[in-house]
């Protein structure tokens, strides 16, 4: 005990104090706030190196030999862990190991501390480290010790620099190996493992002292602090501070650090590569740097970067983004300065100008389909009004039986070819988002009943059974799109009928349970549908059958549209599961009641009978072609109507001009001035001469929906979409007031 309390405050025990608190704190401060590899061998190096300088302090403030030689040899234990930790940082640092425990560094960590410590306890009775002659002197004011190195002294430190060694010959291999930006921290690294080393050297081989003491625990401390420095001011050991500065070193974006003032502060090797000779100097402003000078000067002036355009340089795009670097200060300029990255988008650039380009060339050849399609439909249109309008025609004449067969084929080729045109469309509409849906009440027995009886007469020429059960649970009037619904029905029981070939076919509408869905069923006792076709009727051009065997015709869009429909109206359209002989088709749709109205009995729109007395009207018809004149023209022969005609649009225009008319059927396409110059003309006479307007009828090949919006907006007040039936034409003539005066 006498050797702690019979201390004298010596200037060198003073400064080995100090040194102790300095790594004292150190340690303390690296343990809670940095992280970098290696940091448990650091702090063990830390650790040995308080043990060590505080046995040099108290032996160099301790006077007798006794003690002196006491405390030289506890200092043993931190002698001997000392380079064994630093040699482990070392490795762990530059081979970035795993922080796991190994087994034999915590043997070397515990054993030969512990195997030391022992040696210099019993050194008295062996003298290993300290022989006999180890013995006090006094040089002026120092009283220091001159020691007799034993042999395990030797063999000790032997060990001890087998491990220095052995971490300077890492650092030296991880130096030639570095990029270029760690090897001023590694050739740091490289002097602190070799000063403390040099100096316990010049101790042994030449005496050299500090205090009359070995120089080596001071010249380990004062690097160690050092090295810690540098470790507190995250410059070189701390991982965030190394890879922000790896970050700006090795990124292939040009960054540029401007000043507070705007001018050139610094750059990154990807900067220097882009501008090469052009780049500023320090302090230099970028005036003269092509096309990003200007937005730079722009950006500081206003301190807005936004909406900046691309940069182009050397054949590569970038986009400039700027952020301000601020000082940790609290004063009234807190701006350090800028730091400008370049961020190359030439492949994100080059990815958006192709899609654009597709797009684009997409968008072109939908609108060239949209222009075929129209064209298409037109072509096939206008003969078939000449081939179904005459075949109507030609049907109130007297006809025999045979005759009456023969005509009845053309009208059923006409009805399936236009069919197809009005698929055709209809799936174009869909693709296109385009397809328009109404919701209005419609009576929802009126058209069950009327797919029913329209179907009726196909269904007894194959002699199967068709009948509709209607649950008395379901409202007279449901709200809903009935034109579209009716498509659907008529779909699938004209489905049912053809893959029917005895037996029966079904329609059955209920609410679900839950009452919120109506569904309708549509069921055959056919030969049904395959297991491997289940979903692919359902798509475009396909059918259970598409070998070139086909029993049956059809393009296969029927069932297509159809579900895409019922999902348009928010329900949809599925086969239901196979139970027995046949298929079942089920469409869900929201179920909406709407008011109850009496809509009386049931009335066929295609009983011409009921039709025939269209009200007394002057009605002109429009129309270049003489066969579609003529169709008109004969489907009023035998009403109360006046018909005139006209085949031009100048001509009309003359003729409304001398006569009021209550109705006109104007034709579009028609050279010289077509349908809707025409009837542009009409109205702005009639608001001249504040005429009542005629009622103006669009009569066209044209039916793509664009097309209808368009004669709508130019003042039609109707569109029929040709092949133009009779019984079209006359009920539409049935809800015209007379206008005219």
């Amino acid at each position: 005990m006498t050797c702690l309390t019979h201390l004298h405050v010596t200037l060198a025990a003073a400064t080995a104090a100090m040194l102790w608190a300095i790594c004292a704190m150190i340690l303390f401060w690296v343990a809670r706030n940095t992280r970098f590899a290696g940091k448990p061998a650091f702090l063990l190096t830390l650790s040995a190196m308080l043990w060590w300088l505080f046995t040099v302090a108290a032996d160099l403030a301790s006077p007798g030999e006794a003690c002196k030689v006491a405390w030289s040899l506890a200092a043993w234990p931190g002698i001997t862990l000392l380079p064994i930790a630093w040699s482990f940082f070392v490795f762990d640092y530059t081979m970035n190991s795993s922080r796991k425990r190994q087994p034999i560094r915590l043997l070397l960590y515990v054993a030969l501390p512990i195997l030391v410590a022992l040696i210099a306890a019993t050194n008295s009775q062996t003298q290993l480290l300290y022989g006999p002659d180890t013995r006090l002197v006094t040089e002026g004011k120092n009283t220091f010790v001159i020691f007799d190195h034993g042999p395990l002294f030797y063999a000790v430190a032997a060990g001890l620099y087998i491990f220095v060694s052995t971490a300077l010959g890492l650092l030296a291999y991880a130096l030639i190996r570095a990029r270029k930006i760690i090897r001023p921290f590694l050739a740091v690294l490289i002097f602190i493992t070799a000063a403390p080393l040099t100096a316990n050297l010049a101790y042994i081989f030449n005496g050299f002292t500090v205090f009359g003491y070995d120089p080596t625990p001071f010249m380990f401390a004062v690097t160690l602090i050092a090295l810690s420095w540098l470790l507190l001011n995250n410059t070189m050991m701390d991982t965030v501070a190394q890879g922000r500065s790896l970050l700006f070193y090795a990124t292939h974006d040009p960054v540029i650090i401007l000043d507070a003032d705007g001018r050139f502060a610094g750059a990154n090797p990807a900067a220097k590569m882009l501008f090469g000779e052009t780049i500023p100097r320090h302090g230099d402003t970028l005036d003269h740097l092509d096309k990003i000078g200007t937005t730079l000067q722009s950006f500081l002036n206003s301190g807005v970067l936004a909406n900046a355009e691309p940069i182009r340089l050397n054949r590569r795009i970038f986009d400039l983004r700027a952020l301000p670097i601020e000082s940790p200060m609290q004063s009234k300029s807190p701006l350090l300065g800028w730091s400008v990255s370049l961020v190359d988008i030439t492949e994100r650039e080059r990815s958006a100008e192709a899609l654009r380009e597709a797009l684009a060339t997409a968008e072109a050849a939908n609108r060239a389909k949209s222009h075929f399609l129209a064209n298409v439909s037109h072509e096939i249109r206008t003969p078939l009004n000449g081939i179904l309008g005459m075949a109507s025609v030609l049907g109130e004449t007297a006809l025999d039986r045979e005759q009456h067969d023969y005509l009845r084929i053309i009208e059923d080729s006409g009805q399936v070819l236009l069919t197809t045109i009005g698929d055709v469309l209809d799936l174009s509409k869909i693709e296109a988002g385009r397809m328009a849906l109404e919701t209005r009440p419609f009576a929802l027995r009126d058209a069950i009943e009327g797919a029913r009886s329209l179907f009726s007469a196909r269904a007894e020429e194959k002699h199967l059974q068709l009948s509709a059960s209607i649950h008395e649970d379901l409202p007279q009037m449901i709200v809903g799109d009935g034109h579209r619904f009716r498509q659907v029905l008529h779909n699938l029981v004209s489905n049912a009928i053809k893959f029917t070939q005895s037996g029966s076919v079904t329609i059955t509408a209920e609410p679900t349970a839950e009452g919120s869905e109506l569904l309708v069923r549509v069921s055959d006792t056919g030969a049904g549908v395959p297991i491997g076709a289940r979903q692919a009727i359902f798509l475009p051009f396909q059918q259970a059958d598409a070998g070139d065997t086909r029993k049956f015709g059809g393009t296969g869009l029927g069932l297509s549209i159809s579900r895409q429909l019922c999902h348009l109206m928010g329900g949809s359209l599925e086969l239901a599961d196979k139970a027995g002989k046949g298929e079942t088709f089920e469409i869900r749709l929201p179920l909406v009641p709407g008011p109850d109205v009496d809509t009386g009995p049931l009335q066929s729109t295609t009983d011409v009978a009921t039709l025939s007395d269209a009200p007394a009207m002057e009605v002109l018809v429009v129309d270049d072609n003489k066969t579609n004149r003529l169709i008109l023209e004969k489907f009023l022969c035998h009403t109360s109507c006046e018909v005139h005609s006209a085949c031009s649009g100048a001509e009309a225009l003359d003729m409304v001009r001398a006569s009021a008319f209550d109705v006109v059927l104007m034709d579009i396409q028609m050279p010289g001035m077509d349908g809707v110059e025409a009837t542009q003309k009409i109205r702005a006479m009639e608001q001249a001469t504040r005429r009542p307007p005629c009622f103006i009828v669009a009569v066209t090949a044209n039916a793509m929906p664009e097309q209808l919006e368009q004669y709508l907006a130019a003042g039609m007040d109707e569109v029929l979409a040709k092949p133009v039936s009779k019984p079209q034409l006359l009920s539409l003539l049935q809800q015209v007031p007379r206008k005219a005066a």
